[in-house]
């Protein structure tokens, strides 16, 4: 059985403030480096054997602490960087749509083909991390942790709840909503995933204790 831990890159000063990052190199604020030391003293006691990270270097800098207390290399793959925002990144999409007030339309509906200028569609991020899914389940490591961002893991979870559906829906399930360094995991047996824990930030000091599971 395999079990993945899915983690959210601490808090940056673009999160604060509101502003879509995309592939913005946008670093941890102070609290996201107390948060990313918070989140390795927990998942520290899990047998987690690989670590595998956005190359950004919010997510990089979030699984270090992780990668140092569990002895292990950080592997960084720029498959599971945040959905490219195009002309959106660094700015509120809010105060984009007075600029843009058809696109912002369009990028709000969910459309799946549909990318601002310069960005990426729904539809490119299902397909880069579907390639990353389907790599770890083929992969001898049992216990995997990726430390990523908020719509790659919309896009991840969306995967393990389509997993094995004989007509699986071309859509990123708007249900979730990942906090800077929370902790989900789901658990692989048989054919099918199963959710453990959705959203967590139990592990986290002086932070609202999210959990759904």
């Amino acid at each position: 059985m395999k079990t993945l831990y899915l983690i959210r890159h601490g808090e940056t000063d673009h999160n604060k403030e509101g502003l879509a990052m995309g592939h913005l190199d946008s670093p941890l604020n102070d609290h996201g480096h107390r948060q990313a030391q918070q989140t390795a003293a927990w998942l520290a006691r899990r047998p987690i054997s690989r670590l595998i990270s956005s190359d950004l270097s919010r997510a990089l800098h979030t699984a270090a602490p992780l990668g140092a207390a569990l002895g292990l290399r950080v592997e960084l793959d720029s498959r599971l960087r945040e959905l490219s925002f195009g002309l959106f990144e660094g700015r509120k999409v809010d105060d984009c749509a007075i600029d843009y007030p058809e696109i912002v339309a369009r990028w709000r509906s969910g459309e799946f083909d549909f990318a601002p200028p310069g960005g990426e569609t729904r539809r490119d991020l299902m397909a880069r991390t579907r390639i990353v899914l389907d790599e770890i389940l083929a992969g001898p490591e049992e216990h995997i942790a990726l430390i990523t961002h908020g719509g790659t893991l919309n896009a991840l979870h969306t995967h393990l709840i389509e997993d094995g559906h004989p007509q699986p829906r071309e859509c990123i399930h708007r249900a979730f909503r990942f906090h800077n360094a929370s902790v989900s995991m789901a658990a692989h047996s048989g054919d099918h995933w199963r959710f453990l824990v959705v959203n967590s930030t139990f592990h986290l000091e002086e932070e609202p204790r999210q959990l759904l599971h």
